[in-house]
């Protein structure tokens, strides 16, 4: 089962990630994030938004899965709640995730997936919707994520 504990990432305060303990690696994730790690992503909203988590096939274009939170982790399926971070700039597996660096995001679900924004949101508040897709960017940036420093 995985260990949920708030870490300090990269000399980042706050940050709230799991390693998966079937993960390589594990003891190392929960110190520093890692490129090539498997990570788990708990939202903060109240507390325990939930575990970021893929959620069905996505309509969406050039999309696969619809992306939510879930309660439990990979309860849905295998994985589903699983990301792999990977450089979006060459830096090597076993390497420190640093404050500013940008990321790729790849569920571990079925063939992996990379996290996306996909057209704007229709919520009141949001900015795009989210879902994954097989492509690193669909367009500029889209599957590009920066790694920041909790408020």
């Amino acid at each position: 089962m995985a260990e949920d504990r708030g870490l300090a990432v990269g000399g980042f305060a706050d940050a709230s990630l799991a390693a998966p303990a079937t993960a390589a690696g594990t003891e190392a994730a929960r110190a520093d994030l890692i490129y090539g790690s498997n990570i788990l992503l708990q939202n903060q909203y109240g507390g325990d938004g939930g575990y970021l988590d893929t959620n069905g096939r996505s309509s969406q274009p050039d999309a696969t899965y619809n992306v939510s939170t879930n309660q439990t982790p990979s309860s849905r399926g295998p994985a589903t709640s699983v990301w792999k971070v990977v450089s979006t700039t060459g830096k090597t597996n076993g390497t420190r995730v640093t404050s500013g660096d940008v990321v790729y995001l790849i569920n571990q679900y079925s063939s992996g997936t990379y996290l996306d924004t996909n057209g704007r949101s229709s919520q009141q508040g949001a900015k795009y919707d989210v879902t994954t897709s097989p492509y690193t960017d669909r367009g500029t940036g889209t599957g590009s994520w920066k790694v920041l420093p909790a408020a």
